[in-house]
């Protein structure tokens, strides 16, 4: 006979990873709530751990708190969802006692899953990667829920990955690229503007790829009609890639100022050799023409990148060559990381070649060099004038604001709680650490 469940029970859901996965989250929680299942923390019946596959810690974080989370609430059940869900599969349940497996793909339909799960204990686990089983991810419920900022709004526009490239397990583990409709899109993003939201992200693996793979209209025409929507104070969009990031986005960013002048343009090295033994698709010659297309048409814009060191085979010299790359370029920002091996990737088997002492004095340099560069960038804006939004009060003092550029640089002005969420234009006066402080313009 079928257990039927007759009361709702609790879930709580613990991220890990990117902004992508903690989307994904807020997609879960509507599920769930759409099932009769209530949110609760921290002793719930249903434990959902989403979680991330990009670097080994990441996972190893995740699987600490799978295995704390078996042995104190042995009566829970316990969900992995998310990349990890979809690499690891059945060695969740065999070797950390999980009880359901959800892959990225099957996430945002989670609520009827563990329905099902209660009642018939038949499937255990979903990561099937067939496109007829992918669940949408826009979702006109997600208006009602809020981000951490309540103006704000992370709007998925695609999912997955088709590049490959050498380092990185997500095509594996989030499927081929999956645009979604630009109807759908803008529909939703009207929607959002009409209860409240100002400031609209644009989300995706790989932005400038959307509509490639469903004849949609291109990712700058995305940008454009969202752009103009009425009432939106600020669009960013991210991540962008090299290989497919092309003049008309900064065209339609030049056109239209509520779009953030802002490029997150990830580089990963500054040698031709590591770029073709990464599979990044693209020579450095091709990088510093974008830089000096978005130069010539956005003077003042700011460029953040992400960088790797110690890939496999990575020389002195091509070390020596990303060091060059971040002087010449002059980025605002940089995320920079040790190479990690990701089994099932194609660099995973390739010797490991540099050492472990030798990836952290290049981290340490490189870092240093960010730092230096980054302040030199930031001092360059003092006496110009720029729109910011508030996002808290300071952290220093109750009668100051914190917030950010339309180049996505802090700022902090005086100001109180009242001005939380507010658009105004300031004028930056000085640079303390890597914070500007600016003052209202009359």
């Amino acid at each position: 006979m079928l257990m039927i469940m007759k009361t709702p029970k609790t879930f709580t859901i613990v991220t890990f990873g990117c902004q992508m996965n903690k989307s994904d989250s807020e997609l879960m929680e509507v599920s769930l709530t759409q099932e009769g299942f209530v949110k609760s923390h921290p002793y719930a019946d249903i434990i959902i751990f989403n979680t991330c596959s990009v670097r080994k810690h990441a996972e190893d974080r995740a699987i600490a708190h799978i295995i704390e989370a078996r042995s104190s609430h042995k009566q829970s059940i316990i969900v992995v969802a998310g990349c990890m869900a979809q690499r690891l599969r059945q060695e969740l349940r065999t070797t950390y006692g999980v009880d359901l497996v959800v892959g990225p793909y099957h996430s945002p339909a989670i609520g009827s899953i563990i329905k099902n799960y209660i009642q018939n204990k038949d499937i255990r686990e979903y990561t099937s990667q067939d496109v007829n089983d992918f669940a949408s991810r826009i979702h006109p419920q997600l208006v009602t829920h809020k981000d951490e900022l309540p103006w704000h709004k992370w709007v998925t526009i695609s999912h997955g990955c088709e590049n490959y490239c050498a380092y990185c397990i997500v095509p594996y583990v989030r499927g081929k690229l999956i645009s979604f409709p630009s109807q759908q899109i803008i529909d939703y993003c009207k929607l959002l503007i009409d209860n409240g939201i100002t400031e609209i992200t644009l989300l995706g693996q790989n932005v400038n790829q959307y509509g490639q793979d469903s004849g949609d209209i291109p990712f700058y025409s995305l940008l454009e009609k969202i752009a103009t929507l009425s009432g939106l104070y600020k669009l960013n969009f991210l991540t962008s890639h090299p290989k497919d990031f092309n003049k008309e986005i900064l065209l339609v960013m030049k056109d239209n100022p509520v779009i953030a002048k802002s490029i997150h343009l990830p580089l990963q090295s500054g040698s031709d050799t590591i770029l073709q033994a990464m599979n990044r698709q693209y020579t450095m010659k091709h990088y510093y023409s974008i830089i000096e297309e978005i130069h010539k048409l956005l003077p003042m814009s700011s460029i953040s990148t992400d960088l790797i060191v110690g890939f496999p085979g990575e020389t002195q010299k091509d070390f020596e060559d990303t060091l060059a790359a971040v002087h010449t370029i002059q980025f605002d920002e940089a995320f920079t990381y040790k190479y990690s091996p990701r089994e099932g990737t194609h660099a995973y088997t390739l010797p490991d070649s540099v050492p472990d002492t030798v990836k952290q004095e290049r981290l340490d340099m490189l870092i240093q060099t960010v730092r230096d560069i980054s302040q030199k960038r930031l001092m360059n804006h003092i006496h110009t004038t720029t729109d910011m939004i508030v996002e808290r009060i300071s952290k220093k003092s109750d009668n100051e604001v914190m917030g950010k550029t339309i180049y996505n640089h802090p700022i902090i002005i005086k100001g109180g709680k009242d001005d939380i969420g507010k658009k105004f234009t300031v004028t930056i006066v000085s640079l303390k650490g890597s914070t500007l402080y600016g003052e209202r313009s009359a």
